[in-house]
């Protein structure tokens, strides 16, 4: 049979095959469903349902006590469990659930820090950086965030289902939790799942300490929906060429083949360095317990967009030889410790405090066995710091992020400007626009220095409630209102004037007439058309800033706010109270003073610093009225001292 018919008979056969799969589907979901007992059932016996026990632990969940790391020479499996040959006719990408499954709770695991955002009985805690959803033609950056945080919207608020949250910011997800969880993926989007497979947890990306482990592959195939082939990509022992983003929804990655398909269009394929595998089909993988530095700083790298590489320094620990793991610990559930003052009382867990800047560096006297000192962490003196700096200022205030000046710096993120991939927005001007330190007042009532991100989006006003629209329904009907020319600098900010803004918004209200309006939030402003469609800005929650605290890179005691003197934070142009912090959009160019996220009005700040001018004076003249004052009561001593002398001594004549 030649190759011609052979390619014609599969393409008549895969219509019935894909019809004969969904029939399966149904008819197994339909048993399930009359398996299952219905709850408005008359039989009056109640059950109480029992958790499952705990599973024993495996192999390498349990340490005997040694440090060293074991040897990880092992099998590599598929998703379906099936052991991988470098040589078999249909490659198919190793599953880190399956392969790494066998030794480790992989279930005990995905319940960790970095894969429970979408699982609402984990105490959120402290707001953090959220994902940013940013469109510089559509004028947009958006707070995306699966935790609760204020501020931050969840994907479904802005009209995004798993499937892109997965795709725009998998790039830097570490795998698991929503990646892979059936019950969040649309029943819209079931046949693209099963094309581009589920995002299981990338084990590699963090323990993998092998040079050729690729994280920038690991996002370019996220790009591609390759989910179930990224971390076989990023090792550095596969190939994986093709797109499931390319292929029909009835693609079936065990039927088809690249004969199916012609030009530049084809499947995802998997090759493997037939090397690495051993005669028992093992391979050879550098496992590390406490992973280096740089498997973090993928996703946590932060950059100032002004200044040279060459002319930042590393984080003082770092510098000292620490490891981010070394503060930032867990256990098998992976719950990693984030390190913040108040986690010990979020997560309920006392043994954190040790872990804070605190814990490590001030003595607890009332700890039965001393904390502080943990991985010889130096006393800090803070010789003549009044204690009141203690009771309203974060360790962070004073030691951590860029040093503050007249204006905000503009910075970049990993997680928002995908720093480390193939695709990052290294521009100066590139969306979102993020800007540090602004020095905040936090919940507790003190000060630490945060990053700033002020949102931008299209909306419809449902009620009292904003309703972001997706830059993608946005993007095409803006081009018609830009003013010529405006997006010179690479992914900046478009140029809307007024009555650009009056008809886009005019045209979105057109669109949606369920909405009382369609609004622009942007600049710390909401925009939107009154009764005779002029335009008018106000105030609104949805166009305040989000912020989240900054801890790294931690400065020494040399280069800490305060080490110069008061001056540093208490001259009457101090940047801590009176810096300018910038609030850019497409219809504004403005900036505030630090003062307004610090709960207090400029001239109380302004009042207390200007004190600070007259103080010369002020101890000189405590001094001269010292002097005086001390000449005075020596003079009426002496003369008192004399007096009661002459008095005895006539007495004592008499």
């Amino acid at each position: 049979m030649s190759e011609k018919t052979t390619i014609s008979t599969r393409a008549a056969i895969k219509p019935v095959l894909f019809t004969m799969l969904i029939a399966l589907n149904l008819y197994a979901q339909e048993q399930q469903q009359q398996a299952t007992p219905d709850s408005a059932s008359t039989d009056s016996t109640i059950v109480t349902p029992q958790a499952p026990p705990e599973p024993p632990p495996k192999l390498g969940d349990v340490s005997d006590g040694s440090r060293s790391v074991p040897v990880h020479l092992i099998r590599l499996y598929d998703e379906q469990g099936i052991p991988i040959r470098p040589h078999d006719e249909l490659l198919m990408p190793f599953s880190t659930k399956q392969t790494c499954g066998p030794c480790h709770n992989y279930e005990k695991i995905r319940t960790g820090w970095h894969f429970n955002a979408d699982d609402s009985s984990v105490a959120v805690g402290r707001p953090s950086q959220p994902w940013i959803l940013a469109d510089p033609v559509a004028a947009t950056q958006i707070p995306i965030s699966l935790r609760k945080w204020p501020g931050a919207y969840r994907p479904e608020q802005v009209g995004m289902s798993t499937l892109q949250y997965v795709q725009k910011f998998g790039r830097h997800l570490p795998g698991g939790g929503i990646a892979e969880d059936e019950n969040a993926q649309s029943a819209e989007d079931y046949m693209r799942w099963q094309v581009a497979g589920n995002l299981e947890i990338n084990c590699l990306g963090c323990h993998d300490a092998e040079a050729g482990q690729d994280q920038a592959e690991f996002a370019t195939q996220i790009g591609r929906q390759n989910f179930r082939w990224a971390a076989t990509a990023s090792s550095g022992f596969a190939a994986v060429r093709g797109s499931a983003k390319e292929m029909p929804d009835n693609f079936d990655v065990y039927l088809n083949s690249a004969l199916d398909y012609v030009g530049n269009i084809s499947p995802p394929t998997v090759s493997y360095t037939a090397s690495r595998f051993n005669e028992k089909g093992e391979v050879l993988f550098d496992i590390r317990r406490r992973m280096p530095n740089t498997k973090c700083y993928y996703c946590h790298s932060n950059r100032n967009v002004e200044n040279e590489r060459f002319t930042e320094d590393e984080d003082v620990h770092m510098a000292a030889g620490m490891l981010c793991v070394d503060c930032h610990r867990n256990s098998l559930n992976h719950m990693m410790t984030r390190g913040y003052e108040g986690e010990p009382q979020t997560q309920n867990k006392p043994a954190l405090a040790s872990l804070t800047c605190k814990g490590c560096h001030i003595p607890d006297e009332s700890a039965q066995t001393p904390r502080a000192g943990r991985l010889a962490a130096p006393l800090p003196e803070h010789r003549g710091i009044p204690p009141i700096h203690f009771e309203q200022l974060t360790c962070t205030a004073c030691h951590s992020g860029p040093w503050p000046n007249d204006q905000t710096a503009r910075v970049q993120t990993s997680l928002a400007h995908a720093l480390g991939t193939h695709q990052s927005k290294k521009a100066k001007a590139s969306l979102p626009h993020l800007v540090a330190p602004v020095f905040v007042k936090e919940s507790d009532g003190k000060f630490a220095p945060h990053k700033m991100l002020w949102p931008a989006f299209w909306a419809y006003m449902k009620g009292n409630e904003v309703v972001p629209i997706l830059p993608e329904r946005v993007r095409p009907m803006l081009t018609d209102f830009y003013v010529s020319d405006t997006l010179k600098q690479i992914g900046g900010w478009a140029t809307l004037t007024d009555s650009a803004m009056i008809a886009m918004l005019d045209t979105l209200a057109s669109m949606d007439s369920t909405a009382s309006a369609a609004v622009y939030i942007g600049g710390g402003k909401l925009y939107r058309l009154d009764k005779n469609k002029k335009l008018v800005h106000e105030e609104h929650k949805a166009a305040q800033a989000y912020s989240w605290p900054i801890a790294h890179d931690v400065r020494p005691a040399q280069q800490s706010l305060g080490v110069r003197g008061c001056n540093d934070c208490h001259a009457t142009d101090a940047p801590f109270y009176f810096g300018k912090v910038e609030a850019a959009s497409a219809v504004s160019r403005s900036n505030m003073s630090m003062n307004a996220f610090q709960n207090t009005a400029a001239i109380f700040p302004w009042s207390f610093s200007m004190s600070f001018l007259f103080r010369p004076w002020l101890k000189a003249i405590i001094i001269v009225a010292s002097v005086v004052l001390t000449a005075t009561l020596l003079l009426y001593g002496l003369q008192g001292l004399l007096r009661v002398t002459k008095v005895l001594s006539e007495e004592k004549s008499s």
